[in-house]
């Protein structure tokens, strides 16, 4: 990981210095963060509702693992997976509706 070594010190008005603050909060970044991504031309992408995703994927994901360690064991012969399968679309498409608000 890169060490941040440098620092640059700049004046704005307390007006400015509160919407970079709110922008940057806004854009859940530390105010470094933002107003380097700012200033280097890179994106700068919200996607809300993300981390709700990642939970229920992280969710279906250790459900299908307690399924194969239960099979591996012996102990689960026959298994039906449409409800898991039917989650895990869900959880997809929220994806999907995620990423075209990004666009």
């Amino acid at each position: 990981m890169r060490k941040r070594n440098r620092t640059i010190t700049i004046r704005c008005t307390d007006d400015e210095y509160e919407r970079i603050h709110h922008k940057a909060e806004r854009h859940k970044l530390s105010l470094s963060d933002f107003v380097l991504r700012s200033v280097l031309d890179k994106k700068i992408v919200v996607a809300d509702g993300l981390n709700e995703v990642a939970r229920q994927q992280k969710s279906i994901g250790r459900n299908l693992n307690q399924i194969a360690m239960l099979a591996h064991e012996g102990r689960l012969h026959s298994v039906h997976l449409d409800e898991l399968l039917d989650q895990h679309k869900a959880v997809t498409q929220a994806v999907c509706d995620i990423a075209k608000e990004v666009r």
